[in-house]
């Protein structure tokens, strides 16, 4: 179950299904960002309906939800978020203190981990959510003696650090709405925080579980730094919810979505990955920023840790689970994760072979591909490239302008079969074809060209396409031999920039040596 109790939601399951294959790779960190997110964004405010920064300009925020810190509170510490936010990208962390379910109303000393957790945001640099995590408690005024008492102290602490944002409810529920029970409770407790702390952002959750954002777009509060929590798990909640989300934007009422899993309402489902990319690329559309549940090694299909996970970070893929593999990947586009100028680096190298080409150039940016070996048999009867496509331009890329080739030598001389076992991108929106090197060779007489369709979206300026499993086999299934296979990289255990196997803009070679 999600939490502790099975919730009521308003839509049906969806039972969109997206097959997984996981690979047993170790994942090398990138460098630290050279400027931190809260060096760059500062001063987070709300303008015509958006989330900005200091400087005026449209964020979106990304990152985890802890768990229940009195349940899982021992991977709520400095090392875990530094590896979040050097590792994954994020920029928003997000501490679910419960009030009921032995949470912080039985255990006040509860607080003290939050403390912990905005200590080490503030010695990291990311956004940092304060959740008074109500749940089976389901009016928010039961506690609200206590919430006052809470955010007054909270306020009075973090009043000068940029990065503290405030979320007053988790989830009302139980038949509590905005007008009645939310917005009277919000109002008290923000003017308690305002006294002590005038400019950080206010978050205030909405009804049904944090899904009626609809009602609080009709009713806004009067604070110009209050935005409205939308909750949602992609194998239950669809279009209706993105379409109330739609409605509360057209109305000027800022959107954070504080929590979101894979896996459907239940927490137990899934995941759902389809419908979650869905979603995710919804979110980046409209600027929406999220925090995704959970950063736990519970048993169910929302929790991005496998039993027993390290808590300190450091996590392998074997770590993760599927949930948390995909939204690793979903934190990492676009985020910045390395101290070098995009625009200055990684020059593709000289080519030669399908086209002829001898010098690569890229006229929408510089595109940069990196491979990992998914398989460590070479003697196996399948071919299993991981491909990540980096944009180090400044103009965003259309991926449905790209295709990617890996060459490979095809001992079997039987048809091939192609698969995407997962993609960041969505596996639906990607297919295969073979084809012969114009020159044939034996580390080289076939490749295999990625091509991907509108659905997958565009990969931004200084962002990335995510994972991209490919799986190859002859139709007999009889072995290949790799070893000596043009493109393949025996010891290549971790994404790395790769130019034996290349991209194609438009036809236009743009990385890397053919064959």
């Amino acid at each position: 179950m999600k939490k502790t109790m099975l919730k009521k939601w308003s839509a049906s399951v969806l039972t969109a299904v997206l097959t997984l294959s996981l690979t047993t790779s170790v994942w090398v960190p990138q460098a630290n960002a050279a400027t931190t997110p809260v060096q760059k964004h500062g001063q987070l405010s709300i303008a015509n309906g958006q989330l900005v920064d200091k400087n005026g300009t449209s964020v979106q925020l990304k990152g985890m939800s802890s768990h229940g810190i009195q349940w899982y509170g021992n991977y709520v510490n400095k090392d875990t978020m530094k590896w979040l936010r050097d590792d994954w990208g994020i920029t928003v962390f997000r501490v679910a203190m419960y009030t009921a379910e032995n949470g912080y109303i039985s255990n006040p000393s509860l607080k003290n981990k939050v403390k912990e957790a905005v200590a080490a945001a503030q010695d990291l640099g990311v956004y940092v959510i304060i959740d008074w995590h109500i749940l089976s408690d389901n009016d928010p005024n039961i506690y609200k003696t206590q919430s006052k008492a809470f955010f007054s102290e909270m306020a009075g602490l973090y009043k000068d650090s940029p990065n503290v944002i405030y979320e007053l409810a988790n989830e009302p529920n139980g038949g509590v709405t905005w007008n009645g029970q939310i917005r009277p409770y919000a109002q008290e407790v923000t003017q308690v925080i305002r006294a002590k702390d005038p400019d950080n952002i206010i978050i205030v959750g909405t009804g049904t579980w944090s899904q009626d954002v609809h009602d609080a777009a009709d009713n806004q509060l009067p604070d110009k730094n209050t935005m409205y929590a939308v909750h949602f798990y992609a194998g239950t909640h669809g279009q209706f919810l993105r379409d109330r989300i739609d409605y509360a934007l057209s109305k000027k009422a800022p959107v954070f979505v504080t929590e979101w899993g894979t896996s459907d309402a239940s927490g137990n489902g899934g995941p759902f990955l389809s419908e979650s990319k869905v979603w995710t690329n919804f979110l980046a559309n409209r600027k929406i920023s999220w925090a995704n549940w959970s950063l736990s090694d519970k048993n169910e299909a929302s929790a991005a840790l496998q039993s027993g996970a390290s808590a300190t970070g450091g996590w392998t893929v074997n770590n993760l689970t599927a949930s948390g593999k995909f939204v690793r990947d979903e934190t990492r586009l676009g985020a910045t994760t390395s101290t070098t100028d995009p625009d200055t680096t990684t020059t593709p190298p000289t080519t030669g072979g399908d086209t002829g080409t001898t010098t690569p150039t890229d006229p929408k940016g510089k595109l940069v591909l990196q491979y990992r070996n998914g398989d460590s048999n070479p003697t196996d009867n399948a071919i299993r490239p991981v491909f990540n496509i980096k944009n180090n331009g400044s103009t965003a890329v259309n991926l449905s302008d790209l295709k990617i080739r890996y060459y490979y030598s095809d001992e079997s001389q039987q048809k091939q079969q192609f698969f995407i076992d997962w993609a960041s991108v969505g596996g639906t929106n990607i297919s295969g074809a073979f084809g012969t090197p114009t020159t044939s060779k034996t580390t080289a007489n076939r490749y295999v060209e990625l091509s991907f369709g509108s659905g997958a979206g565009s990969i931004p300026a200084g962002g990335q396409s995510g994972d991209i499993q490919a799986r190859i086999h002859p139709a007999d299934w009889s072995n290949y031999n790799e070893a000596n296979d043009y493109s393949y990289g025996a010891n290549q255990s971790a994404l790395t920039d790769w130019n034996k196997a290349s991209i194609y803009n438009k036809g236009t070679l743009v990385w890397g040596t053919t064959p």
